[in-house]
């Protein structure tokens, strides 16, 4: 077969085309430092590709999930502490001195009688904690301050008298996916933390005030008993949440390890090897610049080239 000067530079555009998409790949390589452009290029990696970054992706949202959970429930545990280590042990404090000495005189009793009021208060700002503009101790009613006072100075719970407040056995617990098959209740209750009934926080606070009023050692003593058995129930929302808070730091320890994993394999998948792929990138160079010199030689020839 007479191999023509068409034929010979065809070829040669041919070879050039294909080196300088050899060359074209070998650099987008290098520069992205990832094995595929497009799909195309490996449909196996490509797919694969896929299947990882969703992996990664939903371990990602599952650590946001665990990191929003750990910060209420952070906020949560303080504002507990806030009633167990502050506000009722300084209410038992003050019961203690209203009711052992007979030396007090009204004034004296007056002035108590304030700091428990403030008391109150501060027991009713903590359990009107918010995280992200959120009640955290108001179930699902979360855009609402749970606890209020009316005039009468009494203490309100979602509108109810909080000895009068009944939920009907509905528990409102807020939960939050935070891994595979995982979902955790990230709230405490108001009701939890309170009590309920007349032997509820508040009712104690009530008693402690009326004794300061009427003078009556007796009746302030016997708050004392009420005055530990609310802190043993503050005591025990605050352990139940500790044990929910050290289930979540345990997933989020293990949310971790994933992460790690599935990135390395999924960088195992989708990254060159960079030195290999700057070898190729400067063979491919190479091989593109011969093939453009022999293009040259063979599209540059004249017929009287084959005629000498």
């Amino acid at each position: 077969m007479r191999i023509t000067n068409i034929m010979m530079t065809d070829a040669s555009v041919r070879s050039i085309n294909k080196n300088m998409e050899r060359l074209s790949k070998a650099q987008a390589q290098v520069s992205t430092q990832s094995k595929i452009q497009q799909p195309s290029d490996d449909p196996v990696v490509a797919s694969r590709a896929i299947r990882y970054r969703s992996y990664v992706a939903r371990v990602e949202q599952f650590q946001e999930n665990v990191n929003n959970v750990t910060s209420w429930q952070k906020v949560t545990d303080s504002a507990l502490s806030d009633l167990s280590d502050t506000i009722v042990q300084q209410l038992k404090e003050l019961v203690v001195k209203a009711a052992s000495t007979g030396t007090l005189n009204s004034s004296d009793l007056s002035a108590i009688k304030e700091e428990v009021t403030q008391l109150q208060q501060s027991a009713v700002d903590a359990l009107n904690t918010t995280y992200g503009g959120r009640y955290v101790f108001g179930g699902y009613a979360t855009d609402v301050a749970p606890y209020s006072l009316d005039s009468d100075n009494n203490v309100l719970f979602k509108g109810q008298l909080v000895s009068d407040f009944t939920d009907n056995g509905e528990e409102q617990a807020i939960k939050a996916n935070i891994g595979y098959g995982s979902a955790v209740s990230i709230n405490v209750e108001g009701q939890a933390v309170t009590g309920t009934g007349d032997s509820n926080l508040f009712a104690t606070f009530a008693k402690v005030l009326a004794g300061l009023d009427s003078g009556d050692g007796e009746a302030l003593t016997s708050c004392l008993d009420d005055i530990e058995a609310n802190l043993d129930t503050i005591l025990a929302a605050q352990a139940d949440l500790g044990a929910r808070m050290n289930y979540v730091s345990m997933v989020g320890d293990r949310l971790a390890n994933d992460y790690t994993t599935y990135k390395e394999i999924m960088s195992s998948n989708e990254d060159v090897d960079i030195a290999a792929a700057s070898a190729e990138s400067a063979t491919a160079q190479v091989v593109y610049e011969a093939s453009l010199s022999v293009g040259v030689k063979v599209m540059s020839k004249s017929l009287l080239d084959y005629l000498a």
